[in-house]
């Protein structure tokens, strides 16, 4: 849920079906800060492909446990970006010759992707491609990192 117009959470099951309501969520909060289309279709997707990893191997054999996405809009003098997290308390599971396509599509629609793994976990880091500033810019912007 977004907090304010720089910020938007949510912490879901790993399940699923509730992809579909976190993607609902995240394109709200997007539309809400007036993100161009071809850049806000792809951080959809991106964000959508680290969510969809960890609901399906983070807690395979195990308890489901939860995914909490984490976004945060950053701006500089002539250009903004979204800084999103997806994060899970599952345990990693190196790839066994999977032919996925996931960390080619997240390297695809953004600026930058890192995975930090540790025993509590796996945070998935995206960085969207710089985008205009709006004509208005709304509240609750940090400043470009």
């Amino acid at each position: 849920m977004a907090d304010d117009a720089g910020y938007y959470s949510i912490r879901f099951g790993a399940d699923p079906v509730q992809l579909a309501f976190f993607r609902a969520g995240l394109d709200r909060w997007l539309q809400g800060l007036s993100w161009p289309e071809e850049a806000r279709v792809d951080a959809i997707l991106a964000v959508s492909e680290a969510c969809t990893n960890a609901v399906k191997h983070a807690y395979v054999g195990g308890v489901p446990g939860d995914v909490e996405v984490v976004g945060r809009l950053v701006a500089g003098p002539s250009s903004r970006q979204i800084v999103v997290t997806v994060r899970d308390e599952g345990v990693w599971r190196p790839d066994q010759g999977a032919t996925g396509y996931g960390m080619s599509v997240m390297n695809g629609c953004m600026d930058r992707v890192s995975i930090r793994r540790d025993d509590a976990g796996t945070t998935v880091t995206l960085r969207s491609v710089p985008v205009p500033l709006p004509h208005s810019s709304p509240e609750g912007m940090a400043a470009v990192e």
